[in-house]
């Protein structure tokens, strides 16, 4: 028995020597950065932001990428106020690299007569880690097909490695299995299953983009323009309408990490704040808080709400009766006043919420505007370990900058879209939406689908699960004629 858990040992061990040996032989070179200059490459924001960050993209380049667009005509970004500013659609884009497409369409697909506040760039119903992944990928393909870049480790590498996992996988199984077979069980098979995935696992921390010899030195070129640039610029107080003063240069800025201010202006890539909207009801784009209050009362159905103050009544009054029956026996509460007191509790903890559904039953008010937040949030678990949820929606009716968030059922929530314009039947003591008609679609409804070409489906894992050893042909997710469209390669 021994003999077989030293034997797993070393065979996982030699295992880790293998992984470490491929890791360093596969690291990203060595950067050092050039001379400062002010002389700007080939490449653009996005891939200089890859080659730049160790070969990992940051959030910063879908906004820097956006700021190019804005130097080189595509889009102007206008200054309106301190507090709003403007994506403007300026002409056809032409030929757009594939991930500059991705932007383009995502501020195209928010605009209201070729407009947007930049601040709104992060709303839309798209699904955002898609997006990302598939901006990601579309970079790393223009990288690779400049030399900058490569897969770090190979399908031979990921072959190698995995057969190899087996070994030390197949050895704790049966070290397993010796000793169930004298405890009379058998867990061998699943130990050894446990053990490969675990192995799996840590491949997976360890893969990545990895530069070639050419990204080093592009990055190098880079790095001193980046001196260059804090030295002289001062970039990191620009707004992103500054962009008209400094052209492409602000836009490198931004991916070289040198002009956060004007990235934070663009959240191109960040997921909408579920208490801080834009809407653009009423013809004029503004921010509006939503607020989400507490469901002591909130947002529950009426019917609902008279069961719960019952209850509550009721369990509020017993425990008074009880507390004041001790009273009487040490005589510090007079015996007739038990009944009563206990009544007139129990009647004040209910009659709130009984007259707040009573009135939101009787006279509920018609609210018209535009959905600006749709969000379900945990409350808790059912009692076989469901998650239970609340749905709320929150909507713009363009007389306060503030909105409280209402309720609905789950049935009702499912088939809106932020943006929808609405009327709706809804309690304003309770919250609760009974019935919510749809006057207007959203046009963010087609925010989430985007004329993708496919780069997104590139060998470019972020880690081995993505991997594929065998030679595989991925299914075409676009229309059109066979030979049209771009190819993953």
């Amino acid at each position: 028995m021994m003999a077989a858990w030293m034997a797993a040992a070393a065979a996982t061990g030699l295992w880790l020597l293998l992984l470490l040996a491929l890791a360093v032989a596969t690291r990203n070179p060595d950067v050092e950065p050039g001379p400062a200059t002010g002389e700007l490459g080939g490449q653009s924001p996005a891939v200089v932001d890859l080659i730049t960050g160790h070969w990992r993209l940051c959030d910063e380049a879908p906004s820097a990428t956006l700021l190019d667009l804005a130097a080189r005509g595509v889009v102007a970004v206008e200054e309106i106020g301190p507090e709003l500013s403007l994506v403007r659609l300026r002409k056809e884009p032409g030929d757009l690299r594939p991930y500059e497409r991705l932007v383009y369409d995502h501020v195209r697909s928010l605009a209201v007569d070729g407009v947007v506040a930049t601040g709104a760039l992060a709303e839309g119903s798209r699904d955002l880690g898609r997006w990302w992944k598939s901006f990601r990928k579309k970079v790393i393909v223009e990288a690779r097909a400049q030399g900058l870049s490569r897969p770090r480790w190979s399908r031979a590498h990921a072959l190698l490695l995995g057969v190899a996992a087996s070994v030390p996988a197949a050895a704790i199984g049966i070290a397993v299995s010796i000793d169930g077979a004298r405890a009379d069980h058998e867990g061998g098979p699943g130990a050894a299953i446990v053990s490969f995935a675990l192995l799996m696992g840590l491949m997976n921390r360890l893969n990545g983009e990895r530069g070639t010899a050419e990204g080093a030195r592009a990055a190098a070129h880079w790095l001193g323009v980046r001196e260059h640039l804090r030295a002289t610029g001062r970039f990191a107080e620009q707004p992103a309408a500054s962009v008209t003063i400094w052209g492409r240069h602000l836009a490198y800025a931004a991916a070289l990490g040198l002009a956060p201010r004007a990235v934070r202006s663009l959240p191109v890539s960040t997921p909408a704040d579920d208490n801080r909207a834009w809407s653009d009801y009423g013809g004029m784009w503004h921010v509006v808080t939503v607020r989400y209050p507490s469901r002591l009362l909130w947002g529950r159905p009426p019917g609902t709400t008279i069961l719960r103050g019952l209850a509550a009544g009721w369990f509020a009054g017993f425990f008074t009766w009880i507390l004041l029956v001790v009273a009487t026996a040490f005589g510090v509460w007079p015996d007739g006043l038990v009944l009563p007191a206990a009544l007139a509790v129990g009647l004040a903890v209910a009659g709130l919420p009984i007259v707040y559904a009573i009135s939101d039953l009787g006279g509920a008010a018609a609210v018209e505007g535009q959905i600006v937040r749709l969000r379900r949030f945990s409350d808790g678990g059912k009692a076989n370990d469901t998650p239970k949820w609340t749905y709320w929606c929150a909507i713009d009716e363009g007389g306060s900058r503030d909105v409280r968030a209402m309720c609905l059922s789950e049935e009702t929530w499912r088939p809106l879209r932020e943006g929808d314009r609405v009327r709706a039947v809804a309690g304003r003591r309770l919250g609760w939406i009974r019935r919510i008609d749809v006057i207007e679609g959203s046009r963010l409804r087609d925010a989430a689908t985007y004329d993708d070409t496919g780069e997104y489906l590139v060998d470019a894992p972020e880690n081995l699960g993505e991997v594929r050893v065998l030679p595989h042909h991925p299914p075409r997710t676009w229309d059109g004629p066979a030979d049209g469209g771009r190819r993953p390669e």
